[in-house]
């Protein structure tokens, strides 16, 4: 593997979006990067379109087929990988012009594997900001506390490949379909560096369909949250729990 990006697409039935997707990915002018497009067997246009840019683009791979779920999906996408650094991009997600060819200069600054983190912009569909995500704090306790943003979208984190093959952290949970990143998230501080950069990298998109707005109106994103937390604090070093509630003592009482 050499200083090559892959980028990861898992996607179904997304007609509405992959165009836009796959635009964003060749705008950026990013001369090492592929994009891996995992498509689960989609009846819609989807497949026609992956077909005609992927003839176009040799930068561009896919397949289509039934899958698990994104999880599983995910995972297909980190096996085909030739990347030594990966990033996920939902359908109706995108980066920024600069972010790319951004995130290639910091990989190569990197003497062994890291996470590295942007800002990730909130948008609906009239282009506008509703929220910026800015993960600041990312040691384990920050993010176990459960008082800190932690990335809310994988168009704004991209790390390296290896970082799958420890065992500690392994892959994407296949019995897990909402908050899978965020479970990586809690996995991976407690083993690898993840570094914040105070600039904005990517965006997500809110509209109906997606599978973050509807958790939302269920009202059911924090309660998996708080659920995924619970499910994972045993295994938490007793130092780690014991940052975590001087942390969360110190912003109650002193923020």
């Amino acid at each position: 593997m050499s200083d090559l990006l892959s980028i990861i697409t898992p996607c179904y039935q997304a007609e509405a979006f992959i165009t836009a997707c796959l635009e964003n990915v060749i705008q950026q002018k990013c001369s090492e990067v592929e994009h891996i497009i995992l498509d689960g067997g989609s009846t819609d246009g989807t497949l026609a379109i992956l077909e005609d840019y992927a003839k176009r683009y040799p930068h561009i791979r896919f397949i289509s087929e039934k899958d698990k779920g994104q999880s599983d999906a995910m995972n297909k996408g980190i096996h085909m990988a030739k990347g030594n650094y990966i990033g996920f991009l939902n359908a109706d997600d995108g980066y920024f012009p600069f972010t790319l060819n951004r995130i290639i200069s910091l990989i190569k600054r990197q003497e062994k594997p890291v996470v590295l983190v942007g800002n990730c912009i909130l948008v609906n569909q009239q282009n506008q900001v509703i929220y910026r995500n800015r993960p600041a704090r990312l040691q384990a306790y920050h993010l176990y506390s459960g008082v800190e943003p932690y990335p809310i979208n994988p168009s704004a984190y991209f790390y390296a490949k290896e970082i799958h093959a420890d065992p500690r952290v392994g892959f994407y949970d296949l019995q897990n379909h909402y908050n899978m990143d965020y479970a990586f998230f809690l996995s991976v501080c407690l083993h690898f560096p993840l570094i914040y950069h105070a600039e904005d990298w990517g965006f997500m998109l809110q509209h109906p369909e997606a599978k973050t707005t509807k958790d939302q109106e269920a009202k059911e994103l924090e309660s998996r949250k708080k659920e995924l937390l619970n499910k994972t604090w045993d295994r938490l070093p007793i130092k780690v729990k014991l940052l975590c509630y001087l942390y969360k003592f110190k912003k109650h009482f002193f923020s």
